[in-house]
């Protein structure tokens, strides 16, 4: 009795069949589908509600406005039991919103290296998400000092200015030059 190994079996025999591209195809389907998995994590979906933000919103980690509370609850993006947190963008700045039973709804603010980068309407890069506003000032001011955060996103990005070279950047929607000065600070000076 011939005994070989390899599929050389009688004619007939399950080893002597030849695979076609459909089996080949749907060999390569049930092999590479993504069944329940624990190392597979679901993407992080994040809600842009700007519009929900009261006008002289201000960025930084807070109690959410009462404002934006009731804005969200109609349209069913707050955190609850079910969804402790979500993850929100607002003006460009990323949030994380977490139910706090004693105060509500507190946001959390990402910090700027969890901040996305985005080609801005200016078609420059907007570092806006990495401009850490002021109290007093809302909006980046014509000419001022870049904040540490905006600086280590341009180093990071490849857009650090040299001595000789400044860089174009867009900051909330409006055009920068970005020149290095002594001691590695950098001078934003808004375009006309």
């Amino acid at each position: 009795m011939d005994n070989r190994i390899d599929g050389a079996g009688p004619p007939g025999s399950p080893s002597a069949y030849e695979w076609t591209q459909e089996d080949h195809d749907l060999f390569s389907r049930v092999i590479n589908e993504a069944g329940p998995s624990s190392s597979s994590e679901p993407e992080e979906t994040v809600y842009d509600v700007s519009w929900a933000a009261p006008e002289m919103f201000s960025h930084g980690s807070q109690v959410a406005p009462l404002p934006m509370i009731e804005k969200l609850t109609h349209h069913g993006l707050l955190p609850d039991s079910e969804q402790p947190t979500v993850s929100y963008e607002i003006r460009g700045h990323r949030y994380t919103a977490a139910l706090v039973p004693s105060q509500g709804v507190r946001l959390i603010h990402n910090p700027p290296e969890a901040q996305m980068l985005r080609v801005g309407s200016t078609g420059a890069p907007d570092f806006g998400a990495f401009f850490v506003e002021t109290r007093r000032h809302r909006a980046p001011l014509p000419e001022q000092w870049a904040p540490l955060a905006l600086i280590e996103k341009l180093r990071e990005q490849g857009l650090m200015p040299t001595a000789d070279h400044p860089t174009t950047i867009s900051l909330d929607g409006k055009l920068y030059n970005a020149e290095l000065k002594e001691g590695g600070f950098v001078r934003l000076t808004r375009q006309a």
